[in-house]
């Protein structure tokens, strides 16, 4: 029988997985809506959280319209949307935990890099990552597998024995396609069924629930 690997690399996509930024992205895409006189449904336009901001654009307020867009999206959000932000209950004591054990953990997101680092000193929480895969990274962007297989090469870690972990299809399909497990989340902005439908490895519903199957993977 083939020995089971240890996990050792954990990479986590970041809004609506990290941290809740949900409240401020939502606030910010109203304000924007307004700004722009751009009439987007904002349910629809929460769907689009985890592509690119030009991607959302475009469909929002079309291909003419989705520089517009990201240029008034970022003014709102250093206005609106950058403070309301906050980890999910134990997901920073799961990165203490990680960090502590002197394993590897890594950001994969769709933001563009400046963004991230906003986020990350508000949270004070860049010492908890050994590598940030943003959006300038890479030419493809989830759910094509290369902002996972980028941060594989970055961190000089094997597939089999990483972890991609996130709260969309995106993020899932995204580690699926890179050859890493997946950990689906359902505390961030698609549900449990919409989970179901990627088929993760996992799915956990709690961060409680969370650590626990990061424990059983590292033994």
């Amino acid at each position: 029988m083939m020995e089971k690997m240890k996990t050792d690399t954990f990479l986590f996509d970041f809004d609506g997985t990290v941290a809740n930024t949900i409240p401020g992205i939502i606030t910010t895409l109203k304000k924007t809506s307004v700004t722009m006189g751009c009439d987007y449904d904002i349910d629809y336009a929460k769907s689009l959280i985890g592509i690119p901001l030009v991607m959302m654009g475009v469909e929002l307020c079309g291909q003419n319209r989705a520089a517009e867009f990201v240029e008034t999206y970022r003014k709102e959000y250093i206005q609106w949307g950058a403070d309301l932000i906050c980890f999910y209950d134990g997901m920073e004591d799961i990165l203490k935990f990680l960090r502590e054990e002197g394993l590897t953990v890594a950001v994969v997101t769709s933001k563009r890099k400046d963004s991230l680092l906003l986020n990350l000193e508000h949270l004070k929480a860049a010492d908890y990552f050994d590598l940030l895969v943003t959006k300038e990274s890479t030419e493809f962007f989830k759910p094509h597998p290369a902002p996972v297989e980028y941060a594989l090469t970055g961190l000089n870690a094997s597939p089999q024995q990483a972890v991609m972990i996130g709260d969309t299809h995106y993020d899932l399909e995204c580690g699926k396609g890179a050859g890493v497990m997946t950990i689906g989340v359902t505390w961030g902005v698609e549900t449990r069924p919409q989970i179901e439908q990627v088929k993760p490895t996992f799915i956990v519903d709690t961060a409680k629930e969370l650590n626990t199957k990061i424990t059983s993977l590292m033994e």
